[in-house]
């Protein structure tokens, strides 16, 4: 075997023990959210008026809107997934005009019957 045979094979072994731990998998996540919040971050430094999303206003300004973005957020959180929620909170916050839903106020939801229980 050559030597770049050696390397090709070197480097297909690593991706794929990368890809199988999932860390390849993160740092991708991760890349991707990097380059929207610098987008992001551009966008407001050059006072650049957000694009709205129409649907997700009109949903997130109702209660059972905010209460479902509570729950993906909550979701998020709980399998740490950062980075996706690093990306999904400013969009979120983009075109939120009421107050986020907590973990507790869901519980809360939920008591009162407002959500189904599903445990």
């Amino acid at each position: 075997m050559s030597a770049a045979e050696d390397d090709t094979e070197l480097r297909d072994l690593l991706i794929q023990n990368l890809e199988n731990s999932g860390v390849l998998n993160k740092l991708k996540a991760e890349m991707r959210a990097a380059v929207f919040l610098a987008m992001e971050d551009q966008d407001r430094q050059e006072n650049k008026t957000p694009l709205i999303n129409e649907n997700l206003k009109k949903c997130l300004n109702t209660k059972d809107g905010r209460l479902m973005a509570s729950l993906i957020m909550d979701f998020l959180q709980v399998f740490n997934l950062d980075f996706s929620l690093a990306v999904f909170q400013p969009e979120i916050n983009s075109v939120s005009s009421g107050t986020r839903l907590t973990r507790s106020s869901a519980a809360l939801h939920r008591e009162q019957g407002d959500v189904p229980n599903h445990h």
